[in-house]
């Protein structure tokens, strides 16, 4: 496994209370100095970034959220170019969750004949079910999502020769599982990067295919299109594909962004086209494939800054 997966797995595989996440901020804080960046927190009021670099003066940012996300009811996919089996997947917790709290209320009023008391039992448990989505517990499988898309920035960091480090900036964001949090405040206090190109790596250990997403903006951004084609390369086991059609999801950071490239790494399964399974036990990371990400993201560091 990479140096830089093993050591957050070992020693922070989880990374969402306030103290799990400052020990991670201070694990990539020492690792980017230590690789000669000059790294600075960035504290968004609700959610506290990682930067390396400077976002104003960087042609290209390279992202990936650091925290992780609460264990949810039912086994995590994402299916990013079958936007309506990942809506329909993610329907069935909040139909079920409704089902079970109406099945359970019915049945203990009506084992104590009190029918009365049916539906302030049934409300009390929705909002028992409400408040697992702060209170809940923690997930523990999170090699994944999101500790290959650190990694694989962290890799690339290394890579990365002086000559192009005042192009890139390097971007560990906070509350990717909350809504994009992180994001949301880095463009705010960096508006020029609304302009410029920002790829997030999420679920990029575990899969066959390396899919790169640009939004819809970025499928418009011909020099990066140019640039990220001739940056990534297939291996033997590998394939590198650049989707710019059609419609597709992905519920990342991304999203925050105008100029925004998601890159996932996915599986081909009947039924599910390419799927993704962020969490779970199962899960590992393939050292090829943070290989082929990072040399892909330095080759891409040079194409692009030759492109402007």
């Amino acid at each position: 496994m990479d140096q830089y997966a093993q050591r957050i797995t070992q020693d922070y595989p989880v990374r969402r209370k306030a103290q799990e996440k400052e020990n991670m901020r201070a694990y990539l804080m020492g690792q980017l100095r230590a690789l000669g960046y000059d790294a600075k927190l960035d504290d968004c009021g609700k959610a506290v970034n990682v930067i390396a670099g400077d976002p104003e003066r960087a042609n290209i940012i390279y992202a990936a959220h650091y925290d992780t996300p609460l264990r949810e009811p039912l086994p995590p996919i994402l299916c990013p170019t079958r936007p309506a089996t990942y809506l329909l997947y993610q329907a069935l917790t909040p139909v079920l969750t409704l089902a079970a709290c109406f099945v359970f209320s019915v049945g203990v009023t009506f084992l104590l004949s009190a029918p009365n008391l049916t539906l302030p039992l049934f409300l009390i448990l929705l909002l028992g079910a409400l408040a697992y989505l702060r209170y809940g517990p923690s997930e523990q499988n999170n090699i994944n999502d999101n500790a290959s898309g650190v990694a694989a920035l962290l890799r690339t960091a290394e890579q990365l020769t002086p000559r192009y480090r005042n192009d890139v900036c390097f971007l560990f964001l906070d509350g990717g599982s909350e809504n994009m949090r992180g994001a949301k405040g880095f463009r705010k206090r960096y508006p020029s990067a609304k302009e410029k190109p920002v790829l997030c790596l999420d679920c990029v250990g575990s899969g066959d295919e390396l899919l790169i997403l640009p939004g819809k903006s970025a499928r418009w951004n011909g020099d990066l299109l140019d640039a990220i084609n001739g940056s990534f390369e297939n291996s033997e086991r590998k394939t590198c594909y650049d989707k710019v059609d059609g419609l597709v999801h992905f519920p990342g950071d991304q999203r925050a962004f105008r100029q925004g490239v998601a890159i996932c790494a996915v599986c081909h399964v009947s039924g599910f086209g390419r799927l993704i399974r962020p969490t779970g036990k199962d899960n590992r990371i393939d050292d090829e494939n943070l290989d082929l990400l990072s040399r892909g993201l330095v080759k891409l560091a040079a194409a692009y800054q030759i492109k402007k």
